[in-house]
């Protein structure tokens, strides 16, 4: 990149995912606090129908991303969910040679993927909690055997969940047996695949990474108390109120530093770039289990990564450099 010379930026959100509104959150706080003497900055929205659309001054203009492939140096990837966390944008942007933040494709599918990203996990010495998977064509043939499944293996209290949405869309937590049937079939309105998994009572954490000359480094870890939901649902991570962050989180600094270990390890497990957050329980006993890694946090007004590094003096400038010197 020439010296003195801007760097010509997109900044991809929307999509046809369930957090698309999310999205588009995240896309105006990455747009804002770019620094404007670095880059040329170009918002782009992804319709629910799969168009591109350059914004300019509050204006949609419909934009060719295919003819226009060299107009942009990189491209902020901001959309959260399907297209946009799962390998799909990655892989689009990667065959028109368009370079872009984040994850890669494989780890951006295994990412969104909570079955393979939990098998891996434990391959890689991680604990999670226990959990069985079916689809939805085992559930309408063998429901009864599923169902004995569940209560066998896993037990209650049960945590019913799509296996690849993200802001805790479709998931729920179940205390009574009579309830999980219709929770399974809540959930399978989000996914084809479902994931029950062992409910673990203790409290709820989380810890970004981002990257320095190559190497991912931990921020501190963030204690989540939801305060509108049992758990940090999708009302608690979005409504103003709906939580308490506790950065640096108050559990002993053994537990804070295991945590931080953990996180990069994961990271580099699913062979993340750039940027991820891992979201871990601590259970009572002081156990730490990993839940899921988001190869694209958030980024709003009240998103833990931006939150976190903060803590440790890199601002939401700074961070965002981070994150493009990494794929750049």
């Amino acid at each position: 990149m020439p010296k003195n010379k801007k760097i010509k930026i997109g900044v991809l959100m929307g999509g046809p995912s369930t957090e698309r509104e999310v999205s588009f959150v995240t896309g105006k706080a990455v747009c804002d606090n770019l620094d404007k003497n670095k880059y040329q900055i170009f918002p782009i929205e992804m319709s629910k129908s799969g168009e591109f659309f350059l914004l300019k001054n509050e204006k949609k203009e419909l934009f060719d991303i295919f003819k226009n492939k060299k107009k942009f140096d990189i491209i902020f990837i901001a959309m959260h969910g399907a297209y946009g966390e799962d390998g799909c944008a990655q892989g689009m942007l990667q065959t028109l040679g368009i370079r872009y933040t984040g994850s890669g494709v494989l780890a951006s599918a295994v990412g969104m993927d909570k079955i393979k990203s939990n098998e891996l996990y434990e391959i890689g010495g991680l604990s999670v909690p226990k959990f069985i998977y079916f689809n939805k064509n085992e559930w309408k043939k063998l429901k009864d055997e599923t169902l004995e499944k569940i209560k066998i293996k896993i037990g209650m209290p049960v945590v019913i969940k799509p296996v690849d949405q993200g802001s805790s869309v479709g998931v729920f937590i179940i205390k009574e047996e009579k309830e999980i049937k219709k929770a399974v079939e809540a959930a399978f309105k989000y996914s084809n695949f479902i994931m029950a998994q062992a409910f673990i009572k203790g409290e709820e954490a989380t810890c970004g990474v981002l990257e320095s000359g190559g190497e991912p480094f931990a921020l501190p870890p963030t204690r989540i108390k939801a305060n509108i939901g049992e758990f940090y649902d999708y009302k608690s991570k979005y409504k103003t109120g709906g939580s308490t962050h506790i950065c640096p989180a108050d559990f002993s600094s053994e537990t804070n530093k295991k945590i931080q270990e953990m996180a990069v390890k994961a990271h580099k497990i699913l062979g993340c770039r750039g940027m991820s957050r891992t979201d871990f329980i601590v259970s009572e006993d002081g156990k730490i289990y990993v839940l899921e890694t988001n190869t694209i946090p958030g980024m709003t007004p009240m998103s833990l990564l931006p939150e976190a590094a903060g803590k440790v003096g890199i601002g939401f400038a700074k961070m965002l450099d981070l994150i493009v010197k990494a794929s750049l």
